[in-house]
């Protein structure tokens, strides 16, 4: 059985990750100087601006961002890049990259990992 191999950091780090590394922006926002330094953006797997503006407004707590955000990944086109990163990191080492940093545990891409490794 392969095992998928998803990691999770922040984009302030993407210089520390190889050529091996598939890397994978999944914000909202990213600027031109590092869309060119990456593998994919895939801007429909981080939550709408309305959401994350939710929670940055303290309107809903992070427990309730995370079921809207489960919520919002369960559209056709969410459910199927995530399975696409699943079946890719069998082979591959992807990295899940987002603004926020890596010790930061309110981040979207952590509750994107489990969707991942996850059956949907």
């Amino acid at each position: 059985m392969l095992y998928v191999t998803v990691y999770t950091d922040s984009l302030s780090n993407l210089k520390n990750y190889r050529d091996d590394f598939f890397k994978i922006a999944v914000t909202i926002n990213l600027s031109y100087h590092i869309q060119i330094k990456i593998d994919a953006w895939f801007n429909d797997l981080a939550p709408s601006r309305a959401l994350f503006d939710m929670v940055e407004q303290g309107k809903i707590d992070w427990n309730e961002f995370i079921i809207s955000y489960g919520k919002e990944m369960n559209t056709s086109l969410a459910k199927s890049k995530i399975k696409w990163i699943r079946d890719f990191s069998k082979n591959n080492d992807v990295v899940l990259l987002c603004h926020e940093n890596e010790s930061d545990p309110k981040c979207h891409r952590y509750a994107l990992k489990k969707l991942i490794e996850d059956e949907i």
